[in-house]
């Protein structure tokens, strides 16, 4: 593609995401951050927004594909779009999506099924906080009530506080299986 259309293929592509600014509607961390820096009059020469993908990256890209990638391929990929979701600047409901599709390969082994206590209560904070930032961000849209400190913000704190504490038993959970596969591995060699 970039043969094709040069420069501005690379730029809408890849590099539009790094200084992307887009506060509408998004449960990430950074939301209220990106809309005080969306404001003429909020602007500062620090641009935090540009840095914002390095812990994103630096977990979905480097870490969790070398901590779990050989004990369980599709789990990881889970953890780390998950963690690429979470991390990221824009998180909406369509970014869901993206590691659902790993659930049914995950899910079979994994403490929240396995736990049932475990799976309800963190499938209820994920929702609660989802209903919390709607809930905020319904007083914005619809109300015209200034929401977005602390209403907005605390939503979406507490939104990705929940979805860290998620990707922690989904890391644990594949780094267990690791470790139950290199037990196995070395009885095996034992032999």
């Amino acid at each position: 593609m970039y043969l094709l259309y040069g420069w501005p293929y690379l730029e809408h592509s890849y590099f539009y995401h790094l200084i992307r600014l887009d506060h509408r509607h998004n449960f990430s961390v950074y939301n209220t951050l990106l809309h005080l820096k969306s404001s003429p009059s909020g602007g500062s020469s620090l641009n935090f927004e540009s840095l914002a993908f390095v812990p994103q990256l630096l977990l979905s890209a480097v870490l969790i594909p070398l901590a779990l990638a050989k004990a369980d391929l599709a789990s990881a990929m889970l953890a780390q779009t998950f963690a690429f979701v979470t991390f990221n600047k824009v998180c909406t409901s369509q970014y869901f999506l993206w590691y659902m599709v790993f659930l049914p390969l995950y899910l079979p082994k994994s403490s929240f099924l396995s736990r049932p206590g475990l799976g309800m209560a963190a499938t209820a904070l994920w929702v609660a906080a989802q209903a919390m930032w709607l809930q905020q961000g319904y007083q914005l849209e619809f109300l015209g009530r200034s929401t977005f400190v602390p209403g907005l913000w605390l939503a979406g704190v507490f939104f990705f506080v929940i979805n860290i504490y998620i990707l922690g038993v989904i890391i644990s959970d594949v780094g267990q299986s690791k470790r139950m596969t290199t037990g196995v591995s070395l009885q095996q060699k034992s032999l």
